[in-house]
């Protein structure tokens, strides 16, 4: 070092400084592109849940078909519930892996793998996230199944699975699936997403995936007078900014404006575990809680019904 004249010196502090910053930029840049990949769900997504629950599918899905023609709901985990109306099964946003959405976490469940389901008549997928469009779990289900979703994109998806019944439907349009009349609703969310009315006979679900309050709630009820409903209730959003899942209270007043004589909350069974995501999101405290407390204050006369994971309600 001695030896080493003033310019020589300079000249190697300037090639190390650049060689870390280089260095320095190079990992950052890395991390973001694992953030992102892992926000969209891309790698983390992967894991399977373990089940932590001591429930046999079959035991299960005979108590549901024991309900016969009457509407009853399977509850499996997070956004997805196996809906049995007019004798016909239908799957709800399939998720059955961890971490949903590259960022959160499941305490219990899913109560069955997706192999385990048997047979289904339709599956309906209101949006893209990985938490309610699950391809594991989806290349695992049913492929006779008549597959319902809201974009030519996820249809693409659908195709590559192995679905060969692959319909897109847009806010108000119809199907039919034998006896099930499959009406698309709008719905609101950071990514476009539909929701979903299941009609047979007299029963009449509204299944809402992730939407946040909109104005078409009222229409809902005058078209349709769901008997029903499946809401979100923990209120994802933005810190300090704007919320795209209806919390409780909002899921609450939703229910009463459609006059529905029972509801089911979901989607509060995640909580976040990506430390990037929950400086950027929050979501509401004791969200099933605040939902009940609130529903009996709005609306006393409908039942709230809080199906675990396998478990089978009317």
């Amino acid at each position: 070092a001695a030896g080493r004249s003033p310019e020589m010196s300079a000249a190697r502090g300037k090639r190390t400084l650049s060689r870390r910053a280089f260095l320095g930029g190079a990992a950052a840049v890395s991390a973001g592109g694992l953030e992102f990949l892992s926000l969209a769900g891309r790698f983390d997504h992967r894991a399977l849940t373990m089940r932590k629950q001591s429930i046999r599918a079959p035991d299960a899905l005979r108590a549901l078909a024991a309900h016969g023609l009457n509407a009853a709901v399977l509850h499996v985990g997070h956004s997805t519930h196996l809906v049995q109306i007019g004798g016909l099964r239908v799957l709800t946003d399939p998720w059955f892996y961890d971490p949903s959405h590259g960022g959160m976490r499941h305490a219990a469940g899913p109560a069955f793998l997706p192999e385990e389901l048997d047979e289904l008549a339709a599956i309906v997928v209101t949006h893209e996230h990985p938490d309610h469009e699950d391809p594991r779990a989806l290349d695992r289900l049913d492929k006779r199944a008549h597959v319902f979703v809201a974009t030519p994109e996820q249809r693409v998806r659908m195709r590559r699975l192995g679905f060969a019944q692959v319909t897109v439907l847009a806010p108000w349009e119809s199907a039919r699936v034998g006896a099930l009349n499959l009406h698309a609703v709008p719905a609101v969310h950071d990514v476009y997403e539909i929701g979903y009315v299941l009609h047979a006979g007299t029963d009449s679900v509204y299944f809402a995936g992730d939407t946040a309050l909109h104005p078409a709630i009222d229409q809902l009820r005058e078209r349709f007078a769901p008997t029903a409903a499946i809401l979100p209730v923990d209120g994802t959003g933005y810190r300090a900014g704007q919320q795209w899942v209806l919390g409780p209270e909002q899921a609450a007043a939703v229910a009463a404006r459609l006059g529905v004589g029972c509801v089911m909350p979901t989607h509060h069974e995640a909580h976040l575990t990506d430390p990037v995501l929950a400086l950027l999101l929050e979501q509401a405290d004791d969200s099933l809680v605040r939902f009940g407390k609130r529903l009996r204050t709005v609306t006393p006369t409908t039942r709230m019904i809080t199906p675990g994971p396998g478990e089978v309600v009317s």
